[in-house]
């Protein structure tokens, strides 16, 4: 702040010294000026104290000017700095991000997708499928997940729009986007311990492949 206003931390202790100085004269001359019993030297004394005086008052107002200026500096520079526009991610940042996303996405959707509607006795209590909970087959699981799979490249797509796409925490921006899918909030920390979905499962054209074979 203070090198906004030209002045050094050296200079503005100064300030503060000089008006110790100039109050500890004039506390001098008064005091000698009260004690003295000739009236000129009084007088003399007297208006050497008005001067320190007026010293010690002009000092105090420009630590106090210095302090408002350099608050005004601070308040301008502050709102120049939320106006200005906000570097976007660099290109490999911004790929890094997708990759770690789909990656995250794309687990949690398959997991879903294998995962039939039921009363809740086949899931685990961490949020999950237990062992030996059921799945549905495995043509079905892939349509299902070709719905999710779109949707999430759509999600992808509108969040990468974003100066701030890469600022936010993995799980964190993994967990957000999750639930805007409506996936299941107790297993979405699962994600990095979830498969990947299986190669027929990605493939484009889902609707050309024969499932029995591909299973």
């Amino acid at each position: 702040m203070l090198e906004a206003l030209d002045i050094t931390e050296a200079e503005a202790l100064g300030l503060s010294e000089l008006a110790q100085h100039d109050l500890a004269l004039a506390r001098d001359y008064a005091r000698r000026a009260l004690a003295a019993e000739d009236n000129e030297e009084a007088g003399r004394l007297g208006r050497s104290y008005q001067r320190a005086a007026r010293s010690y008052r002009q000092t105090l107002a420009v630590k106090a000017r210095l302090k408002r200026d350099l608050a005004v500096a601070a308040h301008a520079r502050a709102q120049a700095e939320a106006a200005a526009p906000k570097p976007r991610p660099g290109q490999a940042a911004v790929a890094r991000r997708i990759g770690e996303l789909r990656t995250a996405l794309l687990r949690l959707g398959w997991d879903e997708a294998e995962r039939p509607e039921s009363d809740g006795t086949d899931v685990a209590p961490d949020g999950g499928g237990g062992e030996g909970a059921a799945t549905v087959d495995f043509e079905t699981a892939c349509r299902d997940f070709g719905y999710r799979r779109a949707d999430i490249d759509d999600l992808i797509a509108d969040e990468r729009a974003s100066p701030e796409f890469c600022d936010e925490p993995l799980d964190d921006h993994v967990a957000r986007l999750a639930l805007h899918l409506r996936f299941p909030p107790g297993g979405i920390g699962r994600w990095p311990d979830l498969p990947d979905p299986p190669g027929a499962a990605l493939a484009r054209g889902v609707h050309g492949i024969d499932w029995r074979s591909s299973a």
